[in-house]
């Protein structure tokens, strides 16, 4: 390996020894500081400006950059710093472990071995100096309602491009989808189980909803997006009862619809609203109504006819072979991004296929190929 190959490396294991699990996610989750405290050291060791973003609780996002010959323009490169619990792993989640030409540890792929690669391509710009500013952004709540992006968009603080770090196997991402989740409740009414038609169950009430949310997929597999799959509806998280002598007063499910490029969350919204008027108005006079606000994650206006994704077209090209046009179902930082009107792109080592996984890990050279390919762009933007 060559030295800064090595030094990824190096960078990417110290980055997974620090337990940084979400801490919306898990009450056990430590949550970013510890990462950003490493993040500081770095750049202190290297003279390379930094800044703290408070986000909330305590949490903050950091900044790194190298001022370029118009400082005023910025193109910003962000990972994020939290990572998903750890469940079910052979070893310890946080102990490197290095075979087979690929790192395992949690956050190897999702996100800290992007992190790592694009810190390297900054820090090892030398004395090469880039048209635009080059900002490194580590960013909070990824992994939950993306308050980290979300700050950076409303800043006031301008960049002209965005490329988001994320395992895409080097292929370059310009779009995906957005997603918006919330909660239904059916309202019962309470008896003694052994009388159950002194009361109304809420947890049956709930199953002609579920049943009639399905059939939405149907509709939603009729609109195509050239890049990304169609739109979908999934009921993930069911809860209902009081014990088990008593028709259920209450039942609620969360609902995780699926947002392609151009659809909106309030339409989607309005779409179930209309569903859940009927069941209202039906025979069965269902009590149903939706919990809001919802949790919004817009999906990003496509990137294909921009600046950055022909830079980075052209950087996947000469370093990996990749770099055609790709659309992926899961969400990124960019969809808090775009609504500050960045542009953003999503490249990155590692596969999709392993984050959240056990045993999660990277590949050494598509992270050595990273490095490589965000410092052409870094230089060529």
């Amino acid at each position: 390996m060559s030295s800064i190959s090595t030094q990824t490396v190096e960078l990417l294991k110290q980055l997974i020894k620090i337990e940084s699990i979400n801490p919306s996610a898990s009450a056990k989750g430590s949550g970013e500081q510890k990462v950003a405290e490493f993040l500081e050291a770095f750049c202190r060791e290297r003279n390379l400006p930094f800044e703290y973003q408070e986000v909330t609780d305590g949490r903050a996002n950091f900044f790194t950059w190298v001022p370029g010959q118009e400082p005023d323009k910025r193109v910003l490169f962000i990972s994020h710093m939290d990572t998903v619990p750890v469940d079910n792993w052979e070893a310890d989640p946080f102990s490197p472990d290095e075979r087979d030409d690929r790192i395992y540890g949690r956050g190897s792929c999702d996100d800290k071995g992007p992190l790592a690669a694009m810190l390297m391509a900054l820090s090892t710009l030398g004395d090469r100096k880039p048209r635009y500013t080059i900002v490194l952004g580590a960013s909070v709540d990824e992994e939950y309602r993306k308050k980290g992006a979300r700050k950076i968009a409303q800043s006031g603080v301008s960049y002209e491009a965005a490329v988001v770090g994320e395992p895409t196997d080097l292929e370059l991402v310009v779009a995906h989808k957005g997603s918006v989740r919330w909660q239904v409740e059916v309202e019962g009414v309470p008896a003694h189980s052994s009388k159950p038609h002194l009361g109304v169950n809420a947890i049956t009430g709930m199953a002609k909803v579920i049943l009639a949310l399905d059939k939405i997929n149907e509709t939603l597999s009729q609109r195509v997006h050239p890049l990304v799959s169609p739109p979908t509806l999934t009921i993930t998280l069911i809860e209902g009862g009081a014990e088990l002598a008593t028709v259920p007063p209450s039942c609620r499910v969360w609902i995780d619809r699926r947002l392609i490029p151009g659809e909106r969350p309030a339409d989607a919204l309005q779409e179930v609203e209309n569903i859940l008027e009927g069941l209202r108005q039906g025979p069965d006079k269902i009590k149903v109504r939706s919990l809001l606000p919802a949790l919004e994650d817009p999906a990003p206006p496509s990137a294909e006819a921009t600046k950055i994704a022909a830079v980075a077209a052209k950087a996947c090209a000469e370093v990996a072979g990749t770099g055609q046009h790709r659309g992926v179902p899961y969400g990124t930082d960019a969809s808090q991004l775009s609504l500050g009107g960045i542009p953003c792109v999503i490249l990155g080592p590692g596969s999709i296929d392993q984050a959240h996984t056990a045993n999660e890990y990277v590949e050494i050279d598509q992270l050595a190929k990273a490095v490589d390919i965000y410092q052409k762009i870094m230089l060529t933007y």
